[in-house]
């Protein structure tokens, strides 16, 4: 059993200082058959709940809905959201957005700086259908870190009421969503898709969605690359109020981990078929193995973790082992024989199904 420990940050101590004095108390309890919330999750989720309430108030400024409507089309990590470090710099009425949301309408529900210091990579999201900033004030949602991903939603309105919205269902309007990036490293820097292979060097990067031109390769060395061709998400575990999925796949062998690590970026949408047309990695059986394995998940990060899959491919028994994080939504694996890798196939795990070949 892995065990995980986590620390609270003092930043997250003082935020719960500050909305204890408010008669908010972080919950930490899960009812029966959802996931637990951990002590530093419970404290990320009061400060995006606080957060979420001031924002919404003062999105009765068309001024600050055009600014984050121009800030989130941006699409700076590909989806529909900004850094709050980046919005609040941004100028708004001879201030900026920070100035405006510390001041009024009347008082600030909880100290601006204390709310938005103690999350990391806190953002600000424009979720569901287009959005007409300059006639809909839209309520402002929630994304909690832990529990059970598709919860109902809590959504504030400019009034300070409270909504609950379905988690699973993606709304009929534009929302706005506060909560943490999941596409941005600890710096704050858009992460770089990863290519990453193991053992001879990789092939050129291909674009997705491209058919790569020839490699140049001689037909005995173009027979070893295992080649992701296409396809198709029924599930991505990715629920509406985290934005588009972050699609990510790996390879092993019964006698080598680690083979390929890969994201694919364009991936966004269930039940559309996608064209990679991907070479992922050159395999022989005396080097990587008799046979390989795919496995499939959705990435939200957290602490790493170690996933071990046994197998018996053609009478031969082994295993792989992948490296994930425990917040990581796994989507499947499946595994083929080195003697089928210049046959063309569909391998299927119920949430992915996938044409993959060897190139020709």
């Amino acid at each position: 059993m892995t065990v995980i420990t986590r620390a609270v940050p003092a930043a997250l101590l003082a935020v719960t200082l500050a909305l204890s004095a408010c008669g908010q108390t972080p919950q930490t309890a899960a009812t029966a058959g959802t996931p637990a919330v951990s002590a530093a999750d419970a404290q990320v989720n009061a400060a995006l709940d606080a957060f979420a309430q001031d924002l919404a108030r003062h999105l009765q400024s068309p001024e600050l809905r055009a600014t984050i409507l121009q800030q989130t089309d941006a699409r700076f990590d590909g989806d529909r959201e900004t850094l709050y470090a980046a919005l609040a710099r941004a100028p708004l009425g001879g201030g900026t957005v920070e100035s405006l949301l510390a001041s009024g309408p009347g008082e600030t529900l909880h100290p601006l700086g204390t709310v938005t210091g103690s999350v990391r990579n806190l953002q600000v999201a424009v979720r569901g259908p287009a959005w007409d900033a300059a006639t809909h004030v839209p309520l402002v949602a929630v994304a909690p870190q832990g529990g059970d991903e598709f919860a109902p939603v809590v959504a504030y309105d400019a009034q300070g009421g409270r909504h609950v919205l379905d988690g699973r269902t993606a709304p009929s309007e534009a929302v706005v969503v506060v909560g943490v990036n999941e596409r941005v490293d600890a710096q704050g820097h858009v992460m770089i898709p990863i290519d990453v292979h193991a053992g001879a060097a990789p092939p050129s990067p291909v674009p997705s969605g491209t058919v790569p031109s020839s490699p140049g390769l001689s037909a005995q060395a173009c027979d070893s690359w295992e080649r992701l061709s296409s396809l198709y998400v029924r599930d991505d575990h990715e629920p509406w109020v985290r934005g588009d999925p972050e699609i990510y796949v790996q390879l092993g062998s019964n006698s080598r981990d680690g083979l390929y690590v890969g994201s694919l970026p364009d991936v966004n949408d269930e039940n559309r078929w996608y064209t990679p047309n991907r070479d992922l990695i050159r395999w022989s059986s005396t080097t990587l193995g008799s046979w390989m394995m795919y496995l499939w998940y959705e990435r939200d990060g957290g602490s790493s973790v170690t996933l071990t899959f046994g197998a018996d491919v053609r009478g031969v028994n082994g295993s792989v082992s992948y490296t994930v994080a425990d917040g990581d939504d796994q989507m499947g694996h499946a595994a083929l024989a080195f003697g089928d890798r210049l046959s063309t196939f569909a391998l299927d795990t119920g949430d992915v199904r996938w044409w993959r070949s060897g190139c020709k």
